[in-house]
């Protein structure tokens, strides 16, 4: 993240760049406690039989929602204007930066590591931006998490640990399959894309020279083992996502069943309502989403980082 920041401040956006994201953020987290509030409203009126007052809650919470459309739309009007705005400008300033180095700093890397410098890392360093389940959503999975356990803790304690507990294992089990490695692979995988547009190239700038000393096999066998290679590591990354994705999927059904085997004691007991109940698996869904955007989003910014730092590098040489 501190190449991130150093990226941002670089292009001096950093300001309205966090404005921004404090407009989104709270989204997620109104649109929890109103879809809680509302279920356990239901349920309560449904349970006493109270339906004029089902009514009014229909008619309240339907309003609470066009007003959180209309506001969520107006943020993120703004916020695609000034991404494209600044991608813009950075490819631009980008390109001035290589053109402007000497000639032989050029000549000492290959073409294709340019292009996917000026290309495949800048695109990586605007969806780590901008993107979906990059910061934008590490923001919004903070605030909501937060929100959403805060609601649980007010409605049982008890739930409420029973819910962590099993979250917890998951944070520890992906970042030791998933998130101490991804870094790593990225950067191999962006030397390997580089290497391999390095390769391509000459079959089609110099294809004449190629063909005139018969060097197509040659230069054939040569993209085959590049693409191999980059095949071969981004493979690596997938299989550990896919895990990840496993033991989250896995925790998720657990957390699950436990809290329904808990509530129906409680109900059994007397110690709660089922719109108590039916309010717990939906703030529980909402911690639980909050806990996969945030595993999520942190992958892939352990992934694109390593573009960011090149992209910093360049500017930097």
């Amino acid at each position: 993240m501190s190449d991130f920041g150093k990226l941002i401040k670089r292009m001096g956006i950093r300001r309205k760049y966090i404005f921004l994201l404090l407009l989104r953020s709270p989204f997620d987290a109104i649109r929890t406690w109103m879809l809680a509030g509302l279920l356990k409203s239901v349920f309560l009126c449904l349970e006493t039989g109270n339906s004029g007052k089902l009514a009014a809650i229909c008619v309240v919470y339907g309003l609470i929602c066009v007003m959180l459309f209309i506001y969520n739309g107006t943020v993120w009007s703004s916020y695609a204007a000034f991404s494209a705005k600044t991608e813009a400008g950075l490819q631009k300033a980008m390109l001035g930066k290589i053109l402007s180095m000497p000639l032989k700093r050029v000549d000492s890397h290959y073409g294709g590591e340019w292009i996917t410098r000026l290309n495949s890392d800048i695109q990586a360093a605007f969806t780590m931006m901008n993107g979906p389940l990059n910061i934008p959503h590490v923001v919004v999975a903070v605030i909501n998490t937060l929100m959403s356990s805060f609601l649980m803790f007010r409605s049982s304690f008890l739930l409420f640990g029973v819910t962590w507990l099993l979250i917890l294992p998951q944070l520890l089990i992906n970042y030791k399959i998933v998130l101490g490695y991804l870094p790593k692979l990225k950067e191999e995988s962006q030397n390997f894309l580089s290497d391999n547009t390095s390769a391509i190239k000459p079959l089609i700038a110099d294809a004449d020279t190629i063909l005139l000393y018969d060097a197509g096999e040659l230069m054939m066998k040569t993209c085959d083992g590049a693409s191999r290679k980059l095949m071969k590591i981004n493979m690596k990354m997938h299989v550990r996502s896919a895990l990840g994705d496993v033991f989250m999927r896995l925790f998720g059904m657990g957390g699950y069943l436990m809290i329904l085997l808990l509530g129906y004691m409680f109900i059994y007991n007397g110690a709660m309502d089922f719109s108590d109940v039916v309010y717990c698996f939906q703030v529980r869904g909402a911690i639980l989403a909050g806990m996969l955007m945030l595993i999520t989003c942190l992958n892939n910014l352990r992934a694109n980082s390593v573009c960011v730092k090149r992209i910093n590098d360049t500017f930097e040489e």
